[in-house]
């Protein structure tokens, strides 16, 4: 357990710290968040690969992991209502296409399970496995991206990827419903 004061606000501000001077010098703030996320997560396994004794607290324990949840549930909750407000419009083509994508995601996830799991003790665990699909939060911040840039028809993607991510929600939730009663 940490027993420094703030510990988890200074891991924090570190993360933000980084993200701003990799922005400033150019690079990718996300990318920076990323890598020190994977750094800070894989400490034990890197101070072995450095033959080095580390710190006798780990810096990552339940109580970080937890904030961490926590913070990742107010991103995500914030961004998805942000998404929503920008969503202004959804026309008929738009959940047309959107509901297209989202059953060709179904078939190609579908297939690609099958495929990878053809020897594999997890065989039997295909079903669900295909219909665990959802697509959220990624594919909104890229959806968003069009219209950063000011591109052609930038509400357009964001509409069908809107559509997408709640149909491929509503497959996941009728798919696990009908799967658990079949398993009964």
């Amino acid at each position: 357990m940490v027993k420094e004061a703030f510990a988890y606000m200074l891991t924090l501000a570190i993360v933000f710290f980084a993200y701003a001077v990799s922005e400033y010098l150019g690079g990718n703030g996300a990318l920076a968040s990323l890598i020190f996320g994977i750094v800070l997560g894989n400490e034990r396994v890197i101070f072995e690969i450095l033959k080095r004794r580390g710190p006798r607290s780990v810096i990552v324990d339940a109580g970080l992991r937890r904030f961490e949840e926590e913070i990742a549930f107010f991103i995500r909750s914030f961004f998805l209502v942000y998404l929503g407000l920008m969503a202004v419009t959804i026309n008929i083509k738009s959940v047309f296409w959107g509901m297209i994508l989202s059953f060709l995601l179904l078939l190609v996830r579908y297939v690609a399970v099958r495929f990878a799991t053809i020897r594999s003790p997890l065989r039997e665990e295909c079903p669900v496995m295909s219909v665990v699909f959802t697509r959220g939060l990624v594919a909104a911040i890229i959806a968003t991206m069009p219209m950063q840039h000011g591109l052609l028809y930038a509400d357009l993607y964001l509409n069908i990827t809107i559509v997408v991510i709640i149909t491929t929600a509503i497959f996941c939730i009728v798919g696990m419903f009908v799967l658990s009663r079949a398993r009964k």
